[in-house]
């Protein structure tokens, strides 16, 4: 049996890196003796995957992990399980039964809904830049790596850009395995004066267009 289960990582959990969730989630599954299924090897590991990581610091209220278990149990069962082992910072809110040969969460995903709270810029101002830089077919910004930067294009994977408020950006992003753009870039090309108070993703989906589908739409929901 397997299970896709959705999670948030807020207040003192956007501190955790990619690691330390997923080492978080596996001791709370394992404590709430869920019947988890193992890799085989000299070292079994439980049979667990994630979606896109996010960077520290960033707050999520649409994480996922797939979880393959032995016995088949009800995923209401399996949350209220997990909830009860979970660190404070990370919330199991839903869970869905998937198919066992379902494809993974990242494989899926294309495209990240963000909440960015920014400031430095009066909203006139903000509703200026944002008209700018949506009125522009070329958007390059430099990404720094491992092995120094490089300019890249962001414009073609920035689908949506909008003011909530006076000082709230909502941003509908391209995260996939072809090209990815990461919300700190979108604030930097807006405008050099505006300073990032918080980032909060708010969905993942596996279409970005009209009818857009989270990854949990594809399963069987119990």
């Amino acid at each position: 049996m397997r299970l896709r289960v959705k999670f948030a990582k807020v207040g003192i959990g956007r501190f955790l890196s990619q690691l330390e969730v997923m080492r978080a989630l596996q001791r709370a599954a394992r404590r709430a003796g869920l019947p988890l299924a193992l890799t085989e090897g000299f070292n079994p590991h439980p049979r667990m995957s994630f979606g896109p990581a996010l960077a520290v610091g960033v707050e999520s209220e649409a994480e996922y992990v797939d979880l393959e278990l032995k016995e088949p149990q009800a995923p209401g069962q399996v949350l209220e399980a997990l909830a009860r082992e979970l660190p404070v910072g990370l919330k199991v809110l839903a869970a869905w039964e998937i198919p066992l040969d379902n494809p993974s969460i990242t494989a899926q995903v294309r495209c990240a809904a963000y909440q960015v709270e920014v400031e430095g810029l009066a909203p006139g101002q903000i509703k200026e830049a944002i008209q700018r830089l949506l009125a522009q077919e070329e958007v390059w910004v430099l990404r720094k790596g491992k092995e120094g930067g490089r300019k890249i294009n962001i414009r073609p994977g920035l689908y949506q850009l909008e003011l909530k408020g006076e000082a709230t950006l909502e941003m509908l992003l391209s995260l996939s395995p072809e090209g990815s753009v990461r919300p700190e870039e979108v604030v930097q090309a807006l405008d050099p004066s505006l300073n990032i108070k918080n980032i909060r993703r708010t969905a993942l989906y596996i279409s970005c267009g009209p009818d857009r589908l989270i990854p949990l739409e594809h399963g069987r929901h119990l």
